[in-house]
């Protein structure tokens, strides 16, 4: 065999190895579950967003998580549905549920596409958590509040009428006691005046 000839099959060698490993490199990325329907259900799940259907969008990441489990678009998911959970519009609205998804999403150590993204969404939950739990306790003291002042105002009467009724009760005891005696009085002034004067007794 020339050296022509050698040339020539060690090109053609090669040139297999190129093209079976292209072949096997194509073979497994088309192979791979998630790459051909990540675009199809981020879209899906962004239009369904875009319409105000949050719910239905996160519905859409989690079913392509489930389905593909493990693979880079389904870490991808979390950061997505972390961002649909703080509308805080919709009735999806789920800050703890946000901040526990981005917290999985930023300890992953893979490769992930919104790194800056979701940093500055957990730091925006945590301060939107923080507000929530410090509005919530705050209408629970308004609440608490309220109901403090309600039944007090309520008792008020009840009290007053407790304290003033015996006050009340003894001052018309006197004032009967008063009018007894009064009555009594008179009734002996009365009989008094019925009777005639003895003799001698200058008239009144």
């Amino acid at each position: 065999m020339n050296i022509s000839h050698r040339r020539s099959t060690l090109a053609l060698i090669l040139a297999t190895h190129v093209v079976c490993g292209c072949s096997r490199l194509n073979a497994r990325t088309v192979a791979d579950p998630a790459s051909p329907s990540w675009p199809a259900a981020l879209s899906m799940a962004q239009q369904r967003a875009g319409d105000g259907r949050l719910a239905a969008g996160d519905s859409t990441l989690a079913d392509f998580a489930t389905q593909h489990p493990g693979t880079p678009e389904a870490l991808e998911t979390a950061y997505w549905r972390a961002l649909y959970k703080m509308d805080l519009g919709s009735s999806n609205v789920n800050i703890p549920a946000a901040m526990s998804s981005l917290d999985a999403y930023l300890a992953d150590p893979r490769p992930r596409q919104h790194v800056p993204e979701a940093m500055v969404l957990r730091r925006m939950a945590g301060q939107l958590d923080g507000l929530t739990k410090q509005a919530a306790t705050a209408m629970a003291q308004a609440k608490d509040a309220t109901t403090i002042a309600a039944t007090a105002k309520a008792q008020a009467p009840d009290a007053k009428t407790s304290a003033e009724g015996p006050a009340a009760d003894v001052e018309i005891k006197r004032l009967k006691d008063e009018l007894a005696k009064a009555n009594a009085e008179l009734e002996r002034i009365r009989k008094r005046l019925s009777q005639p004067p003895p003799p001698g007794t200058p008239p009144l």
